[in-house]
C-alpha cells in the first residue's frame, strides 16, 4: 500500500484541466491542484481520459483556474478505491465531500455485516432535525432513523456496489433532467 506522507506530488506526471482529451488511460489516482499547490480534489479511474469526459467536477475546477492534473499511476486496479480513500484522508481536498460513493471494503458487506451511518453525524453538523431532514429530501422519519441505525440499507448498498464495479461516482451513475410542458401558451384544444 502507498504512504500517503511519501508522495512528491510534483515529482508526478500532470496536464492542464483544459487538456482533458490527451488524459492518460492507464488506471491511476488524479489530484487536482490549483496555482498555488493545493489539492482541491482526488479522484480516482480505471480510465482518466474517459472519466474527465464528463467529470462532474470540470466546471467547479474550471472555475477556480489554473488547475493541473497529476497522477499517480496504479498497477493494480483492485487497489484504487483504497488508494484513493488514504489519499483523500490524508490530503482532506475541499472539494472531496459527503457523496463519496464507495467506501473502501464495500465489496467484503454481507447480510451480517455492521454498516456505521454517518448520516446523523452529517444531519446534526447542517442543523437538522430528523423530522426536517425526512421532509426535505422526501423521506419519511422513519426511514431516517432506520439509517441512522444502520438498518434497512440494502437497496443503499446494492446501489454503492454497482459504483464500485463500474468505477463512478454516484453522482455520475444517475442524470437528473428537468421535465419542461410540452404545451405551449395557446396550444390548448378547445373542447
Amino acid at each position: 500500500m502507498i504512504n500517503p506522507s511519501e508522495i512528491n506530488l510534483s515529482s508526478l506526471p500532470w496536464l492542464p484541466l483544459d487538456a482533458k482529451s490527451a488524459f492518460p488511460r492507464n488506471p491511476a489516482i488524479y489530484f487536482a491542484i490549483d496555482s498555488q499547490g493545493t489539492v482541491q480534489y482526488i479522484g480516482r479511474s480505471i480510465n482518466p481520459k474517459n472519466r474527465w469526459a464528463s467529470h462532474h467536477k470540470y466546471q467547479e475546477l474550471e472555475t477556480i483556474g489554473s488547475i493541473k492534473i497529476v497522477y499517480l499511476f496504479v498497477d493494480s486496479p483492485e487497489l484504487l478505491p483504497q488508494i484513493e480513500s488514504a489519499l483523500i484522508l490524508w490530503f482532506n481536498p475541499p472539494l472531496n465531500t459527503v457523496g463519496k460513493c464507495v467506501p473502501v471494503g464495500i465489496e467484503s458487506f454481507s447480510d451480517d455485516t455492521k454498516v456505521v451511518s454517518k448520516l446523523s453525524e452529517y444531519r446534526r453538523s447542517k442543523g437538522l432535525s430528523q423530522d426536517e431532514l425526512a421532509r426535505l429530501s422526501g423521506l419519511t422519519k422513519t426511514t431516517i432513523q432506520n439509517w441512522e441505525n444502520g438498518r434497512n440499507l440494502g437497496a443503499v448498498l446494492r446501489v454503492l456496489k454497482v459504483c464500485q464495479e463500474l468505477n463512478v461516482d454516484i453522482r455520475d451513475l444517475f442524470e437528473i433532467e428537468k421535465e419542461t410542458s410540452q404545451i405551449s401558451k395557446g396550444s390548448a384544444i378547445a373542447s
